[in-house]
């Protein structure tokens, strides 16, 4: 998951290194003008800002224009009843108080990004694997996959979209966001080695290259019912 999270003020830069410590993708906007912008680009999962930011300019309505699908979380200290409510009309999914626990916060956010993509728990089944989204682990059957952090994103990104053309600049810009893209070579090594991962399920699950346009990750076989184990290997 990668969240867009605009830092203006220092609680936001708090959360913004919160969220960032547990490994879900940050990137980060410290202008408030600059919102709308970095939304438009369609790079992640969730944004998250201030509530102030709707009085210095930013509108809910616009951000919902510029990415319908993408949720908006605004961050508010002790909001009224009636303001929770103006905002989720004019377009916030959710409204957290900014008193609340760090772990609180965390979870709701969660929440509010992984059931925009249509799932409700933390655990994604998708054919053979079971990707704990919240340990940002990958299990097959008993086995936890030794996946490395962008492994692991790109893996996550298909398997949140199973069955549906991610485009290649799409995929590029989530697991990089704002930063500088590797060589297509590099990325090619990337999706190499991935595929190499899931070699022992490759009969049940298959990354497929739509040349031209960029990767689908096809299921034509169910996870075997079968309980996650609670640690494993996972490369740091």
């Amino acid at each position: 998951m990668r969240y867009l999270i605009a830092e203006t003020t220092w609680k936001m830069v708090s959360l913004s290194k919160a969220v960032s410590d547990t490994g879900t993708l940050v990137s980060r906007c410290e202008a408030g003008d600059e919102i709308e912008d970095f939304h438009s680009m369609k790079a992640h999962d969730l944004l998250v800002l201030d509530a102030g930011q709707l009085t210095r300019g930013a509108s809910l309505s616009r951000l919902r224009e510029l990415n319908p699908e993408t949720p908006v979380c605004l961050i508010a200290r002790k909001p009224s009843p009636e303001q929770i409510a103006s905002w989720l009309l004019s377009g916030a999914d959710t409204v957290i108080d900014e008193t609340a626990s760090t772990a609180e916060m965390l979870a709701r956010l969660a929440a509010v990004a992984r059931r925009a993509h249509g799932v409700s728990q933390p655990m994604l089944e998708c054919g053979p694997l079971l990707l704990d989204l919240d340990r940002r682990r990958v299990h097959v059957g008993a086995v936890t996959l030794s996946l490395s952090p962008k492994l692991y994103e790109i893996l996550e990104f298909l398997a949140l979209r199973s069955g549906k053309l991610a485009s290649r600049e799409g995929l590029l810009n989530h697991v990089y966001g704002f930063e500088n893209e590797p060589a297509p070579r590099v990325f090619d090594v990337y999706m190499c080695n991935l595929r190499n991962h899931l070699v022992g399920v490759a009969g049940a699950l298959r990354i497929e290259t739509v040349r031209g346009s960029g990767y689908r990750l096809e299921v034509t076989e169910r996870r075997r019912t079968a309980r996650a184990p609670a640690a494993g290997r996972h490369a740091a």
